[in-house]
């Protein structure tokens, strides 16, 4: 073992084990440069709720406390590193309270909105002790730094990983359908009444609470609670995909994109901050204006009718993905990271 690796500790609600390394083990380090220490999650994570509830929060709290303790276990030099916006807060509860020094890494810090009162004076109160934030979206940098009153350069902009999984299933040519996922901040108000226009079958897989109050048209089937493969079939045997996202403020629908992408799947999806850092218009995705039922609906139509434009943004949408959100490729980005608050530490 290097003598002057630095030990970060990792803490993520999807790892619930200690051998999982998540995104650490694409992470250069020849010059065993780190030491990486995975600390389990007791709890569920439930990606589908609209809000974190009380319960949610304990045990956020919990494993908060779990991965503190390891790193102030620890021998030598030691970080924290975590992923989503909860853990950073419970974190940095102790490093405040203890004027502590250990660099905290907030990565996929990604919130579904900018909320006021007293949840944005929680952040102000604890996350001033992030050493870096990961977002997954340039406008995100400006509009979380304001949010919080903390300089740019504390964020970095870090594109969304995913794993390059093979493709499996054909698009189903005898029984078509659009498909649209995802429960947060979709605008499938619009999206219903494009749908109910064109008349094409369609699949929506999204949280009862994502579609509650809406008129679904008679040619839309909603489904919920799905596998991870199921979802992953649906994504490639659909004729298309769709995401209409209503969030102009923050990031949402980048796992959706990048799921469709990898399938080599055609993707109709907002001009927002979730896309216009993903994909270039017209060759490896379509944007469509925000809030705009002509733009959407032209773009369906065309997607719909035109076979050999689907293959060609498919095909697109896939190489892309391979070459910049794999694993592999935001591992060496995480590595770069890493490097860098550590000298600064």
């Amino acid at each position: 073992m290097n003598n002057t690796s630095m030990n970060w500790y990792l803490a993520a609600p999807f790892i619930h084990n200690a051998s999982d390394q998540w995104l650490t083990r694409f992470v250069p380090n020849d010059d065993v440069a780190f030491q990486f220490h995975s600390v389990p999650a007791a709890y569920t994570h439930d990606r589908s709720r609209k809000v974190t509830g009380l319960e949610a929060w304990g045990d956020y709290l919990q494993h908060g406390n779990a991965v503190w303790r390891a790193a102030r276990k620890g021998t030598g030099r030691c970080g924290i590193l975590t992923c989503f916006p909860q853990l950073p807060i419970t974190v940095g509860l102790h490093k405040r309270a203890l004027f502590s020094d250990i660099p905290l890494v907030a990565w996929t810090f990604n919130l579904g909105k900018l909320y006021p009162g007293a949840r944005r004076h929680l952040a102000r109160a604890t996350l001033p002790a992030v050493s870096r934030f990961i977002v997954h979206s340039r406008h995100e940098i400006a509009a979380y730094s304001e949010w919080l009153d903390m300089p740019a350069e504390r964020f970095r902009f870090v594109p969304l990983q995913r794993n390059i999984r093979p493709i499996t299933f054909k698009e189903d040519v005898d029984r078509p359908f659009v498909l649209s996922m995802g429960s947060a901040q979709r605008d499938y108000r619009l999206l219903f009444s494009i749908l109910g226009d064109l008349g094409y079958p369609a699949v929506i897989v999204a949280s009862p609470h994502a579609v509650a109050g809406l008129s679904v048209p008679s040619n839309v089937e909603i489904k919920s609670d799905l596998s991870a493969s199921q979802c992953f079939e649906l994504v490639q045997r659909a004729r298309l995909s769709v995401i209409p996202v209503s969030n102009q403020h923050t990031a949402s629908g980048q796992v959706t994109l990048l799921d469709a992408m990898i399938f080599a799947r055609a993707v109709i999806i907002t001009d927002c901050p979730a896309s216009v850092d993903y994909v270039t218009d017209q060759h490896d995705a379509i944007l469509v204006r925000h809030g705009d039922h002509e733009d959407m609906k032209t773009a369906i139509k065309r997607l719909w009718e035109d076979g050999a434009l689907r293959a060609a943004i498919g095909t697109a949408a896939r190489e892309t993905a391979i070459n910049m959100f794999s694993d592999e490729a935001i591992g060496r980005l995480m590595g770069t990271v890493l490097r860098e608050v550590t000298i600064e530490n």
